[in-house]
């Protein structure tokens, strides 16, 4: 993990020397979610065709999405990386990853909601994100980006998330009851 991480961090250091910390802060959470998506692994059914690229979701609006639109033409997993803004409505893409903005701090469990029994990797920073059915929360503690992982919403969903990544998570509704 933190070879991949490194490696995607380089080829991003460049964009962020320029940046004010913020904005490398920001680049930082992409390169987390990035490997996210390089750790977590999909139903077969749902990847099935190696020509079908992992779609990267975004639900509202905040700083994150102008990081995260640098992850467009990645390649995941040998999937080229496309992102895709989604409305609150019924028609939505098929999405492999939601990222959910702090715009819709109101409306995230509705937001979660549209893709409730979908195997979709959502993450946040929204706080209580995780605890309340998101799968994977970021947040900021002494300085440093931290996640938790909601186990067992990511099991229910069907994905299967790398021991090495959840080494490095806090575990909350997992199998210890946290």
């Amino acid at each position: 993990m933190l070879a991949v991480c490194l490696g995607l961090s380089v080829t991003l250091q460049t964009v962020a020397s320029a940046q004010e910390p913020e904005e490398e802060a920001r680049l930082l959470k992409a390169v987390f979610i990035y490997n996210f998506a390089k750790f977590t692994r999909w139903p077969d059914h749902v990847l099935s065709d190696r020509d079908y690229p992992l779609t990267i979701c975004t639900a509202g609006s905040d700083e994150m999405l102008d990081a995260l639109a640098r992850l467009a033409g990645r390649q995941v997993q040998g999937r080229q990386v496309v992102l895709q803004p989604i409305d609150h409505g019924e028609n939505s893409p098929p999405c492999h990853l939601l990222y959910i903005a702090t715009s819709e701090r109101n409306s995230f469990p509705e937001t979660i909601a549209q893709v409730n029994g979908d195997p979709v990797l959502t993450i946040s920073e929204l706080p209580g994100f995780a605890r309340g059915g998101g799968v994977i929360e970021l947040y900021r503690e002494q300085g440093r980006i931290r996640f938790l992982v909601n186990l067992r919403v990511a099991r229910e969903r069907g994905l299967e998330i790398s021991s090495r990544l959840l080494n490095l998570a806090e575990i909350v509704n997992g199998e210890g009851g946290q």
